[in-house]
């Protein structure tokens, strides 16, 4: 063997092991990294627990001193049996409550009602929260929803199970400033 190549043979091997160590905390870190942006009750929740999912949740930005303010997202109920939602839970430090709403026509004119009764997903089917339809209204914000915030909701069905999400604050594209209520 030449001297070139007893003095590379540590820097080979080294360089190997460097290698092989990166390899392996990148794959880690990409089997987690889809689930690294949910809190770790959402975990749980989605892979055990809940027989519901949440897809494409957001809440849409506010003006800085709005009072009330939107979610929406949609609901895909894996389940063999239907799921109500029943009611909506927000942290104080973001709203006073939260309500699960519908926008309704009466005489021409768009109005938002509550769901008192919740809303059903049936089994194996999905029901969207959407603009102009069902959506979660934030009531008595404590300040307007920030654009790259995060809101922390609890979904409670019938069967007192309990879904957290944490969802990004967004604005819809093309918006104008649309106000509830």
């Amino acid at each position: 063997m030449s001297f070139f190549s007893k003095s590379l043979k540590p820097l080979v091997i080294a360089t190997g092991l460097f290698s092989l160590s990166l390899s392996a905390t990148i794959y880690a870190h990409g089997n987690d990294h889809d689930n690294h942006h949910m809190p770790k009750e959402q975990h749980k929740h989605a892979s055990k627990q809940s027989d519901v999912m949440v897809m494409n949740g957001y809440a849409r930005a506010t003006f800085a001193l709005a009072k009330t303010g939107a979610v929406y997202f949609t609901l895909h109920n894996h389940s063999d049996s239907d799921k109500t939602l029943t009611s909506v839970s927000v942290s104080s430090d973001v709203a006073s409550e939260a309500q699960i709403h519908t926008t309704v026509m009466e005489e021409d004119v768009m109005k938002m009602r509550e769901l008192t009764d919740g809303v059903k997903i049936k089994a194996g089917e999905m029901v969207s929260f959407e603009s102009g339809g069902r959506h979660i209204m934030l009531m008595g914000l404590t300040k307007g929803l920030e654009e790259g915030s995060e809101v922390a909701l609890t979904l409670t069905f019938s069967d007192g199970s309990e879904l957290p999400v944490l969802l990004p604050v967004k604005k819809e594209a093309g918006e104008s400033h649309h106000h509830h209520h």
